[in-house]
């Protein structure tokens, strides 16, 4: 969700809210954002809740964000995923990141190669397409029959 519109990546996260008031721009979502109707409303009630119970702008990202999702260092959330894969609770990962296109990088680069090295992602694949990488079988229409000709 994006509520300020500006760059805040300079801040303590362990300070205050910025005060300036969001940069409001027309977001069609085509970058995975979501709408928020009025951000400005959004961050002066995140403000009031701050000040109230004396949270930083990390503590209050964390109490009043979007509660989904994964947060944590690469090693860390491979640790994670490995788990849940060596204990039968998961066969494969969709990961979108927070923030596009960017945080795609941060997946290839950085999540990926820590999930290889855990065995649990792979580091190469076992065919030429989907489906051989799948194991899936080859469709009815591409079998041969038992005197060499191709069915279908």
């Amino acid at each position: 969700m994006t509520l300020s519109g500006a760059d805040h990546s300079d801040r303590d996260a362990d300070g205050p809210l910025p005060e300036e008031d969001p940069v409001v721009a027309e977001n069609d979502g085509s970058f995975g954002a979501r709408r928020v109707t009025d951000p400005r409303t959004v961050v002066a009630e995140w403000r009031e809740k701050a000040e109230t119970h004396g949270w930083s702008l990390r503590e209050t990202v964390i109490a009043l964000g979007p509660q989904r999702g994964h947060v944590g260092t690469p090693a860390g959330l491979a640790d994670r995923f490995a788990h849940w894969v060596r204990h039968g609770a998961v066969d494969g990962f969709n990961v979108t990141p927070y923030l596009i296109p960017d945080g795609l990088d941060d997946i290839v680069d950085l999540l990926v190669p820590e999930l290889q090295e855990r065995g649990v992602y792979p580091t190469r694949y076992a065919g030429r397409t989907l489906r051989d990488h799948l194991g899936l079988r080859e469709p009815l229409t591409h079998r041969s029959t038992t005197d060499g000709r191709q069915a279908g």
